[in-house]
């Protein structure tokens, strides 16, 4: 049975034209569809295994002319050890932009270009993914392309050398960005002791070192059909795409795999406060809280809480921070799960000056997240008339962002294949009907154990200090 489910709040890796590198950026994914390995009634949706265990959910969908296709693969940063550091996110990249068995990377580019696609991929703690998105006339050769990138790979030292140069300017950058550098020191100690602490993008030291044998000992393990999921969504026909995918998939070779498991992540036990001086010209105050887990129910709270406390036109972070004393230009708020554990993060932009005070602002806020109204069913008499209803707010700002998501093809396709990869609850059912039964009590509840309990981590980028 397949009903409408939704939403993942993701953090990604991406490219600068392909190769641009995004921590801490916020990207919303809604997860339309509620997926089990069953047959559907609708007639525009089909979830089948092929007999070598590649997963595979199609999505009709003729909004527009375009055809988006998204692989994942069950391997992401937790699957490194600190000798590793790195592998994944430049496995990755050598995938995207290097050659194949049958074709070099600038004939792949060409093709590419040739046929109009967007294509792209990123690394995450959790997965890998893969995606190209293009007019649906070209359908067969978006099937065939991804197959060849992913299953055909040729790696040659040469050719990784090259692409480490690269992901070594990425690297680069990011600690040259402050609020890129301030949230990967967020999710290292927000993570500490756990396989989610090792940075997506790598270290240094271990990518100058990395050999093709250490590279293809994980392309070797990991990315076999069943290991990894494909999800399509576009303007096909169910039948028609339904015999391509298993004419095309189907004679790869079955190879079994048992995924590592990991303990979810323990809450920190106490505040860790970090202070980092750049050649900036503002402060920056980024918090990190942990989070609820990919399949934790806690996450219908916590997404609400996200949007009424640093979301939206009014958000009440607003209240401490940019009220009378105004001690912030921006504030906003950010929840990503993932599989094993999940982060709250908040992001403060402000003066030097106003540090001390923001910061002992926001905590003081946070502590009293527990006890705050959130509805006007929290107020009793003639409060009601003045009293502002947040929660009612932010349930009309997360069904508004599902019916824009529902337009988004590509956006739909990396959620189902996330979902098809991480969901562990088959029973959980509609998103919405989750979300709409959350009450005042419940965020307050949420809070109680997520965002009061005082344990933070605390990343503080002030200017150098002139001599």
């Amino acid at each position: 049975m397949i009903n409408l489910f939704l939403l993942n709040y993701i953090v990604k890796v991406s490219h600068k034209a392909c190769r641009k590198f995004i921590f801490g950026a916020i990207l919303i994914s809604f997860c339309l569809l509620f997926i089990t390995p069953s047959s559907s009634q609708d007639k525009n949706q089909k979830y089948f295994e092929l007999d070598n265990g590649l997963k595979i959910f199609l999505y009709e969908k003729h909004t527009l002319p375009l055809i988006n296709l998204v692989f994942a693969v069950n391997l992401g940063t937790k699957d490194e050890s600190e000798e590793t550091n790195g592998v994944v996110h430049v496995l990755e990249h050598y995938i995207l932009f290097r050659g194949t068995e049958f074709r070099s990377g600038p004939e792949i580019s060409q093709d590419i270009r040739r046929h109009g696609a967007y294509f792209n991929a990123h690394t995450s703690m959790d997965l890998a993914t893969f995606e190209i998105s293009l007019p649906s006339e070209h359908t067969d050769f978006a099937l065939r392309n991804q197959k060849e990138i992913l299953f055909n790979l040729k790696l040659s030292q040469e050719e990784l050398d090259e692409e480490k140069k690269v992901i070594l300017e990425e690297l680069s950058q990011i600690q040259d960005d402050p609020l890129k550098y301030a949230t990967s020191l967020v999710y290292q100690n927000l993570f500490k002791n756990h396989p989610y602490q090792k940075p997506v993008q790598g270290k240094k030291e271990i990518i100058e070192a990395l050999t093709v044998d250490q590279i293809e000992k994980f392309y070797r393990k990991f990315f076999v059909p069943s290991n990894s999921v494909l999800a399509i969504v576009g303007d096909f026909e169910i039948e028609q795409m339904e015999k391509k995918t298993k004419d095309i998939f189907g004679d790869l070779k079955k190879e079994e795999i048992s995924p590592p498991k990991y303990e979810k992540v323990h809450a920190l036990k106490k505040t860790v406060e970090i202070t980092q001086e750049m050649d900036v010209n503002q402060a920056y105050l980024v918090i990190g809280i942990f989070g609820p887990d990919y399949n934790n129910k806690d996450q219908y709270a916590i997404h609400l809480l996200t949007e009424i406390l640093g979301r939206g036109i009014n958000p009440m972070l607003n209240y401490p921070l940019r009220g009378r004393r105004n001690l912030a230009h921006n504030v906003s708020m950010k929840y990503s799960a993932y599989k094993y554990g999940g982060a709250i993060l908040i992001y403060i932009t402000l003066e030097p000056k106003n540090i001390k005070f923001a910061k002992r602002e926001a905590i003081r806020f946070l502590k009293e997240t527990s006890s705050l109204n959130y509805s006007k069913k929290d107020v009793m008499g003639n409060a009601k008339l003045y009293a502002l209803d947040f929660l009612e707010s932010a349930k009309n700002q997360i069904k508004f962002k599902i019916h824009q998501s529902q337009e988004k093809g590509l956006l739909v396709a990396v959620s189902l294949a996330r979902f098809m990869l991480l969901n562990e609850d088959p029973t959980r059912g509609s998103y919405l009907e989750n979300i709409e039964k959350i009450s005042s009590s419940d965020l307050r509840k949420a809070a109680g154990k997520y965002l009061s309990k005082g344990r933070y981590v605390i990343v503080t980028i002030s200017p150098k200090k002139k001599k």
